[in-house]
């Protein structure tokens, strides 16, 4: 079509050519017609060109279209080959395991057989040796037994002595072991004793504060331990009237802690006269002679319901006394009468109140025991329990009437 065109239009330019030189048309307008020929010719070219040009790019399109779609198929078609190709390794992969795990199952198998027998075998040819070993050295053992034997016999009437001696030896060593353990025991005890003493004079000393120094505790006046049983029952219940078989520096504990707990008052009864004397004093040198009265009462003889005679304080030390709140028998001293003491409940406790409490120390000896039980026995209106101090004690309440 562009050659036609090009063809046609030579042409129309050649024909305006010779009508202008055979006079025809003028020069101007044959120009001008011809200048419009080429461009009408050049506008049909370039519109045949857009048009086959759109109609490449038509197909061109179409063709692209048509390898999409090509390889779209194509790859489903390898996505499905993948899938199968994955599922047919995971296949021989499973199969490759469970393979692998019977061939290593029997292979274990065998190597721990076989490390079972090699172990067996290593200790069989130890033992092999051990028992030559044995019998050699029993071998050379004998040469020498054989050797000695001789010696042996001479000597038989020499070491029997040395034997016993040495015998003798041995049991004492064996004593004295004894004899260590045992004092490492006490030992022991003693010091964890201690620290509970001191544990309990530290806080005595800081609850109460005491205005003047005070003799010893322990030994013969009641330890520490038993003194804060007393003091923490008089800061709870607040008795009116404590009474203390005995005196001494527990008196002053005693009225230390009745003056603090805001009233009331320690009456302390005292077989010595002497020491009723001494008790006075230290009662005064801490200003509680308001509180504490040490009263001088000799041991006389005291008659029980069942006949029984048994030293105790004069009874008439004790007549005015009612609503007793609380009792610490620490006296009269053991050593006086096996059953010294027990006239206390007897005599005291009808002036008890109801609740009264009552301490009996030393209970670790076996009389007091005995007095305990007694009371146990013969008061049902007593309960009683006891009470873990440095020499034992006992703790009764008498129950509401």
């Amino acid at each position: 079509m562009l050659i036609i065109g090009a063809a046609c239009t030579g042409v129309a330019v050649v024909a305006l050519v010779m009508l202008s030189a055979a006079g025809i048309l003028e020069p101007v307008p044959a120009v001008q017609i011809a200048l419009a020929v080429v461009t009408l010719a050049a506008a049909a070219v370039i519109v045949m060109s857009g048009r086959r040009t759109d109609g490449k790019a038509l197909r061109i399109d179409a063709r692209t279209k048509r390898h999409e779609a090509a390889l779209a198929r194509t790859e489903q078609s390898l996505a499905k080959l993948a899938g199968s190709l994955d599922e047919f390794t995971g296949r021989l992969e499973e199969a490759g395991r469970l393979q692998a795990r019977g061939v290593l199952a029997a292979l274990g198998e065998d190597r721990m057989e076989l490390a079972a027998q090699a172990e067996r075998l290593e200790l069989l040819a130890g033992t092999v040796a051990r028992i030559d070993t044995t019998v050699r050295e029993s071998a050379a053992d004998l040469d020498e037994l054989r050797k000695l034997r001789h010696d042996h016999e001479q000597l038989a009437t020499v070491t029997g002595g040395a034997a016993a001696a040495v015998r003798h030896l041995g049991e004492r060593l064996d004593t004295l072991e004894t004899t260590l353990r045992e004092g490492q025991a006490d030992l022991a005890g003693s010091v964890r004793q201690t620290y509970a003493q001191l544990e309990a004079l530290v806080d005595l000393r800081a609850l109460l504060q005491p205005r003047a120094p005070l003799p010893r505790l322990r030994g013969w006046a009641a330890s520490p331990d038993v003194l804060r049983l007393l003091i923490e029952r008089i800061a709870v219940d607040r008795p009116g009237l404590v009474v203390e078989c005995g005196s001494g520096s527990s008196s002053v504990w005693l009225g230390y802690a009745v003056q603090r707990s805001g009233g009331g008052r320690v009456v302390a009864l005292e077989h010595d006269e002497r020491f009723a004397e001494t008790s006075r004093d230290l009662v005064a040198a801490h200003g509680l002679q308001d509180v504490v009265e040490i009263r001088h009462a000799p041991l006389t003889p005291w008659t029980s319901e069942e006949a029984e005679t048994i030293p105790w304080y004069d009874t008439s030390a004790v007549s005015d006394l009612t609503e007793i709140g609380l009792v610490f028998v620490d006296g009269p001293p053991g050593a006086t009468d096996p059953l010294v003491r027990y006239p206390a409940v007897p005599v005291l406790l009808p002036r008890c109140a109801d609740g009264a409490w009552i301490v009996l120390d030393d209970t670790a000896r076996p009389a007091e025991r005995e007095v305990a039980d007694r009371w146990l026995r013969e008061r049902p209106e007593l309960a009683g329990t006891s009470y873990p101090a440095e020499k034992g004690a006992m703790v009764f309440r008498r129950t509401p009437r």
